[in-house]
């Protein structure tokens, strides 16, 4: 072991809006590790999942002479408490939203100037089912009129293919949905404006009990890196965790010197950019300005569901900062040959979980070195890239 490398290190990650829970990260982190491991040539062992005293769940990870403790932060359970089930409850949160983002016309615009693909998937659901409606509506009046014209003495059975013809679209929609995660991306939309409101109390006060393990492994002499992970809206978590951890740590500074925060895919400003945001506009400018935090971003412009380069801090709050340290990209297309990658490229979800999975050939981008590693994320000297 190298003068300097990390020896023991302690993750904490936040996983995005999904109600799947620790079984299911588990399992990804240990399959797509092994997977890595064939590409790169290392050997990661991980361990059986515990419970640990917080709640989360906790592994070890071990590669070479490093030993990681990986905690998964609960908030499953709040996702599945705000995760609307029925249609109706996502057209009505969907329909607020889009009412709120329509009023935002300034707002709109700037986030367009610096993330136009991210702006298109923002409305895209909403075009998408306004179009699924709209051939609804061409399809039953075409039935109508067909049934008019070949049988007029049926005028009752027009009404019936009518009815018939807008179903079968309708349910054509609804199966193309599932390949193209609109109502994924509605229910994320809701959230975003439930938080801004402050109705997720809950919420809250899971970050504060994280900020709470995380200054817990700080202080502990024999850990040498303490990683935060926020993964797409796990990012805002992170965010506010790094904040309230800064707080914690208020009187003892350069504890926070083995802290680094990463965030991959972030979404950060779907959030605060909210209107009624505040509290988390707050956070985000205390991380950005503290100089003993080291924050690095990994989002992929191929990711359609990030703000990919886009610097959050600077789009969301005014005044000069020192963090995001660096506002890079994993470059999806070195990871994999030609043929895979266009293939990959198609399936939208994929290329956003991709952070946390496996590359077919090995690149800069490694998430498992990343986590598990000898080096930490100040030594790994990332700099900006633009593909």
């Amino acid at each position: 072991m190298n003068k300097g490398q990390v020896q023991r290190r302690h993750v904490f990650f936040v996983s995005g809006f999904d109600p799947k829970g620790a079984a299911h990260y588990h399992r990804l982190y240990r399959t797509q590790a092994a997977l890595q491991g064939t590409v790169t040539h290392t050997v990661y062992e991980v361990s059986d999942r515990k419970q640990g005293d917080n709640g989360n769940a906790v592994w070890t990870v071990r590669s070479g002479d490093t030993e990681t403790v990986y905690e998964y932060v609960r908030w499953d359970d709040i996702v599945r408490a705000h995760w609307p089930r029925g249609a109706w409850q996502v057209l009505m949160r969907s329909v607020r939203v889009y009412g709120l983002l329509l009023t935002m016309p300034k707002l709109l615009r700037k986030v367009g100037g610096v993330a136009g693909r991210t702006l298109v998937s923002l409305f895209y659901p909403a075009v998408y089912w306004l179009g699924v409606v709209l051939v609804a509506m061409a399809a039953a009046a075409c039935g109508a009129w067909l049934v008019g014209l070949w049988m007029p003495s049926l005028g009752g059975s027009a009404w019936l293919a009518a009815g018939l013809a807008a179903s079968v679209v309708l349910a054509a929609g609804w199966q193309w949905e599932k390949s193209l995660h609109t109502s994924w991306l509605l229910r994320i939309f809701g959230f975003a404006d439930l938080h801004a409101r402050g109705q997720v109390p809950e919420l809250s006060q899971r970050w504060d009990r994280l900020a709470e393990g995380i200054e817990q492994a700080l202080l502990r002499p024999e850990t040498d890196e303490v990683l935060l992970v926020g993964f797409s809206v796990g990012s805002m978590g992170a965010v506010s965790a790094a904040a309230r951890t800064a707080k914690r740590c208020a009187d003892v500074p350069k504890a926070l010197s083995k802290l680094s925060v990463l965030t991959l895919g972030h979404c950060i400003p779907l959030f605060a950019l909210m209107p009624k945001a505040h509290a988390l506009r707050n956070e985000l400018a205390c991380v950005g300005v503290n100089p003993h935090l080291f924050w690095v971003d990994c989002s992929s412009p191929s990711d359609w569901g990030s703000f990919a380069l886009v610097d959050p801090v600077a789009l969301c709050v005014k005044g000069q900062a020192v963090n995001p340290r660096a506002m890079t990209s994993p470059r999806f297309h070195t990871l994999f040959d030609a043929a895979t990658y266009a293939v990959l490229k198609k399936d939208k979800r994929r290329m956003h979980l991709q952070y946390l999975m496996a590359g077919q050939l090995p690149g800069s981008y490694d998430f498992f070195s990343w986590t598990a590693g000898a080096q930490s994320l100040r030594q790994r000297g990332l700099q900006p890239v633009v593909s």
